[in-house]
């Protein structure tokens, strides 16, 4: 038995409006994924009597449910991974500087005040405004890299780094649900910054 040529067109469109839909939920976390990362600007490493000074500007563009978190009192810590390594060293070959940064950012709701804390040396900063604290926490300047007798002449080196919010740092009821959602898999790419002694 053969269908009549009208069913078989209504059952194309069917399958025909199926595969759009399936491709349309396939495609648009993807959007959200890549609207929701971190950026990296002006990465640059400077000589400061006889010390390499980084620099950078982190731009965190947090997901909502990052930021109702956050609201909610929730701490957000965020790492950044520096790498500073000979310009085409072999894998191999030791980093000169394999380093995190690691920093958290909490909502007192108590004093309705952001803290920033840079969990290395412990120094914190407070910040009426949630935009402020961001702005605060992505401006990262005069961190000591290497000693400048330590690089040889006329070599060039790499420097690398990453921003990603750590999970594994999340309250642990919080975990399995941000290993899952694309919404707390925030990071960055590497950006590179190449300096020449």
């Amino acid at each position: 038995m053969r269908l009549p040529e009208r069913d078989m067109r209504e059952q194309g469109a069917r399958l025909a409006c199926a595969l759009l839909l399936f491709l349309l939920s396939a495609v648009l976390p993807l959007q959200t994924v890549q609207a929701d990362e971190f950026l990296i600007e002006g990465l640059q490493a400077r000589a400061v009597d006889g010390i390499y000074l980084m620099d950078a500007a982190v731009d965190y563009r947090f997901s909502d449910e990052a930021f109702e978190a956050l609201a909610s009192g929730v701490p957000l810590t965020l790492e950044l991974h520096v790498q500073l390594r000979r310009d085409g060293a072999w894998i191999w070959e030791s980093d000169l500087v394999e380093a995190r940064l690691r920093f958290q950012i909490l909502h007192q709701a108590l004093h309705g005040l952001y803290q920033v804390t840079d969990l290395s040396s412990g120094t914190q900063h407070y910040y009426a405004t949630r935009k402020a604290a961001l702005t605060a926490l992505g401006r990262i300047s005069d961190v000591q890299l290497i000693q400048a007798d330590k690089l040889e002449k006329g070599e060039r080196y790499r420097l690398s780094m990453r921003a990603r919010l750590d999970i594994e740092a999340l309250p642990l009821p919080l975990r399995p649900m941000a290993y899952l959602s694309p919404a707390w898999n925030l990071s960055s790419e590497w950006s590179v910054w190449y300096l020449q002694p």
